[in-house]
């Protein structure tokens, strides 16, 4: 697991004022940064070349503002090989064929693979994409006879297989795209804890399904960690949410992607302190992305870090097993641009605490 998340060099073309990547050991190391997916606008390319040229880690960005299919829900149900989806009033819902969204969906992923190509042509190093999680999908979407597929347990199991042949097929595309790519497979899970503690409602509201256990989530964890082992760089989940973070260690998960202001608890500081002595890493999110959130200043997002790391006493340990992102996505973010730069400001600041 774990390993540096300096993901690579220079590239022809590369955006100016990028900074060049170093490898983890190189004097004057510092923290690396990326985005967590989502981007707001509607124009595709220029948020390609955003995160290329904003972030040491660069992604394949979400920007759902361009409707249904757009998002990471959407997205990712154009990967899926076994279920047509479509939508309805309520949402998104198995069928018997593809509906107008889901082609949509695929006709957009498509179009978007071919800009990252274009504005990532010549790059070499991790690239990330990110999917919606298996247990997040479940808990979003019906099945045609009304209800979520979370209550059916043969609908979970094939929803994880599908993922995990939804994570090489997308790792393919974008080697396809961009052929010194090393992908790296971000897997978005805000409703993972609400799954593991019965904390999906039924469509009345008036009932919860009940929670999935432990070895389901475990079994299901470690064969998505088995497909990334064999296709791309060591497996990523994000939460802006509470999630199970020790059972996303015991199963080999590779990066534990958390929101600073959530993973609180004595028992989640324990889980990430955890996950890192075992060769693990950390991308803590720390820059607020809720709305009418201003933009914080270098120094404040520098003493949120120092104030989550510092529990954790692992110091210097820390160094090649740390990145910093925004808590989730930027979508509604007014200055996405100058959220990167600030972050990108602050990790030196933080490695040198590290360090000190």
């Amino acid at each position: 697991m774990g390993g540096d998340l300096l993901p690579g060099r220079d590239w022809p073309g590369k955006p100016a004022g990028t900074l060049a990547f170093v490898d983890v050991g190189v004097a004057g190391v510092t923290v690396p940064t990326t985005g967590i997916g989502s981007w707001p606008g509607t124009d595709f390319a220029e948020a390609v070349r955003q995160t290329f040229g904003l972030w040491d880690l660069p992604y394949l960005p979400e920007l759902p503002a361009r409707g249904p299919g757009a998002d990471m829900i959407g997205r990712t149900l154009a990967l899926l090989d076994g279920f047509a989806f479509e939508r309805s009033p309520f949402g998104w819902q198995v069928a018997d064929r593809p509906g107008r969204d889901q082609r949509r969906a695929a006709a957009l992923l498509r179009d978007d693979l071919d800009v990252l190509a274009e504005v990532g042509d010549g790059y070499s190093g991790r690239l990330k994409i990110s999917l919606a999680g298996p247990w997040t999908l479940m808990a979003s979407v019906d099945l045609a006879r009304g209800g979520r597929m979370l209550g059916d347990h043969g609908a979970r199991r094939d929803m994880v297989a599908m993922v995990g042949r939804a994570i090489e097929e997308f790792a393919a595309a974008l080697v396809g795209r961009v052929p010194g790519a090393v992908p790296q497979i971000q897997l978005d899970e805000p409703l993972l804890g609400a799954v593991a503690a019965g904390g999906i409602r039924t469509e009345s509201g008036l009932h919860r399904y009940r929670s999935v256990t432990a070895d389901e989530l475990r079994s299901g964890l470690r064969d998505l960690v088995s497909v990334t082992e064999s296709t791309t760089t060591p497996l990523a989940i994000h939460s802006c949410a509470a999630a199970p973070w020790s059972l996303l260690t015991e199963a080999g998960v590779g990066a534990l992607a958390l929101d600073a202001g959530v993973a609180t608890s004595r028992v989640d500081l324990d889980a990430v302190a955890n996950h890192v002595d075992h060769g693990g890493t950390l991308w803590l999110g720390i820059l607020d992305t809720r709305p009418g959130i201003g933009l914080p200043t270098v120094d404040a997002l520098v003493r949120r870090a120092e104030s989550y790391l510092k529990p954790l006493e692992l110091g210097r340990a820390l160094l090649g097993r740390l990145a910093l992102t925004p808590a989730c996505g930027l979508a509604s973010n007014p200055d996405p641009a100058g959220a990167a730069q600030r972050l990108r400001a602050a990790a030196p600041l933080v490695a040198e605490r590290l360090a000190g």
